[in-house]
Formats: structure tokens, sequence, C-alpha cells
């Protein structure tokens, strides 16, 4: 389910924040911090990095393409920081993170259901480490220092959360919570319009779901799918198209049609509909 990550962290922010890019869709660039096994599941660390979002018109949380210093404050206290992801069998089962509402409390996600629950979190700072690390990285004040636990920056002090300590209290949570149990199941969105939405976005160029500029003007090349099936490049993108609908919660095959017919502004012909409707039911995998 690793493929589907930004497509997921996409829909969780559009409830989480109500800012959203030129397009209307929300973005909040992150990096993978680690990932690591253990007893029964995988945990995969990852960090909303300030830079590419702070001074990034298409991130949903851009503020200025050259943000003052009491703007990256504002930013790096103040949005979450560090998410984690617990995997089963690389298959999504939660996502965690620190909020502050104003008090910090924990987030957890459950992608196959799109429930969300918050818990108490005992952990005392004013800045994550990674969020002070960048902060020095990126010499947004000249005269910042970073001085054991304790971030100077814009005439001020900060108390830094270390990452062992947020991590340790994330496992904790995990344990106590139960958050490694449960379906690893399709990535399932509440709001059908959301997925919808997301889909329509990325069908387009250079989107996760475009599986048709790669063969521009290859389109009615020949591929064996298998022994003895033969198809198109065409008929093969549309299939993954197809599948890719199935895969992210769409309900039916005609949902499916009608999200093409949206992108195209006409009606599918009869080779779409057969190929996504293949595509939808995992035809060519039985």
């Amino acid at each position: 389910m690793a493929k589907y990550l930004s497509i997921f962290t996409v829909f969780i922010y559009l409830n989480l924040f109500s800012q959203t890019d030129r397009n209307g869709n929300p973005v909040f660039n992150s990096i993978t911090i680690s990932e690591e096994k253990e007893k029964d599941y995988q945990l995969k660390t990852n960090y909303y990095t300030i830079e590419n979002n702070i001074n990034n018109k298409n991130s949903s949380v851009f503020v200025n393409e050259n943000p003052t210093l009491n703007e990256v404050e504002a930013f790096a206290t103040k949005l979450p920081s560090d998410f984690f992801l617990v995997l089963k069998d690389n298959s999504t089962i939660n996502l965690v993170m620190i909020v502050d509402k104003p008090e910090k409390v924990f987030f957890v996600i459950n992608p196959s259901t799109g429930t969300s629950e918050t818990f108490p979190c005992n952990i005392n700072g004013d800045i994550t480490e990674n969020r002070a690390n960048e902060i020095i990285k990126q010499h947004y004040d000249k005269d910042a220092k970073l001085n054991g636990n304790v971030l100077s920056f814009n005439n001020k002090k900060f108390n830094v959360i270390s990452s062992e300590e947020i991590k340790n209290k994330i496992k904790n949570l995990i344990a106590e919570k139960k958050l490694s149990e449960g379906s690893t199941g399709q990535v399932k969105f509440a709001d059908k319009g959301v997925l919808k939405k997301i889909i329509i976005e990325e069908s387009k160029k250079g989107g996760k779901l475009d599986f048709f500029t790669p063969i521009k003007d290859h389109e009615m090349d020949g591929i064996q799918i298998k022994p003895g099936v033969f198809s198109t490049n065409i008929g093969i993108a549309l299939y993954k198209w197809g599948r890719e609908n199935y895969e992210l919660g769409v309900n039916t095959v005609e949902d499916a049609l009608n999200i093409w017919s949206e992108i195209k502004n006409r009606k599918p012909n009869q080779r779409e509909i057969e190929y996504i409707k293949m595509g939808f039911n995992k035809e060519l995998e039985k």
C-alpha cells in the first residue's frame, strides 16, 4: 500500500487543513526518515518539512516565498512535524501523529475505516528535533544555535523534543492501544466526493494514476500479458486505471466509468468501458 501513501496523506490533510493548492487539492510535502521492523508490525517514520512547504505556492500550508522569522517560527512550532505509519505486510493499519488542539494530543487515523481518535500526549517541549535541525540547516536565522535540547532562534529559546522520545512514546501508544491490530485491507475513503476529486487530479499528466503519458504515440502497440493473451498498451493502461479505482475504494465500476467521463468530458467509448471494467474486476488476474 506504500504507493498510495501520498494519495492517502492528501486525503488526511483535506480533513486537517482547510487550505488547498490552486487546483483545490491539499499538499503537505514530507520525507521518510526511517523504516523499522517491530515484533508484529513495521513502523515508518516521516517528517513534514519546513522547506518546500512554507515557501511553496503549491503546498496547502504555503505562507510566503520569503518567509519572515516569525512566520518560520509559527510554522515550525504549530504545524504537525513527525508522523508515523503502522504497517503490516506493507499495508497501512494506522497513521499516528502529534497535533496541537491547542494542547498536544496523539491523533490516530485508521485508513480502512476512515475513523480517527485522539489520545492524551504527555510530551513536553516547544519544537521537534527534526524541525530544530532543519532551522539550523536552512539558515533561516544566522544567529540560530542548537545547544543540547535548547534551540536559540528568532531571539527566543525553545525546548527541543527529541526524536527518540517521540518515537518511544509512539511505540508505547501503539502497544497500549493495540494500534498494530486490525485489517490491512485497502484504503477506504469515507467521503466519496473527496475520493473522486483525488482520482481526477491524480489522473492528470504526471499523476499517480496517469498510465497514459508514458505510452503516448505507442497506444496501439501490441503487448503479451501472459502466454497466449495479447492486448495493446492503451488497453493495459485502461485496465490499470480501472484496477486502481477499485483499490482506492470506488464503490462500483459504474462509479469508475462516471469519473472517467468527467475526466474526458465525454462518455467512455466501448474499448474504455471494456478495459476499465476488466481492471475494476481484476479479470486478468483470475
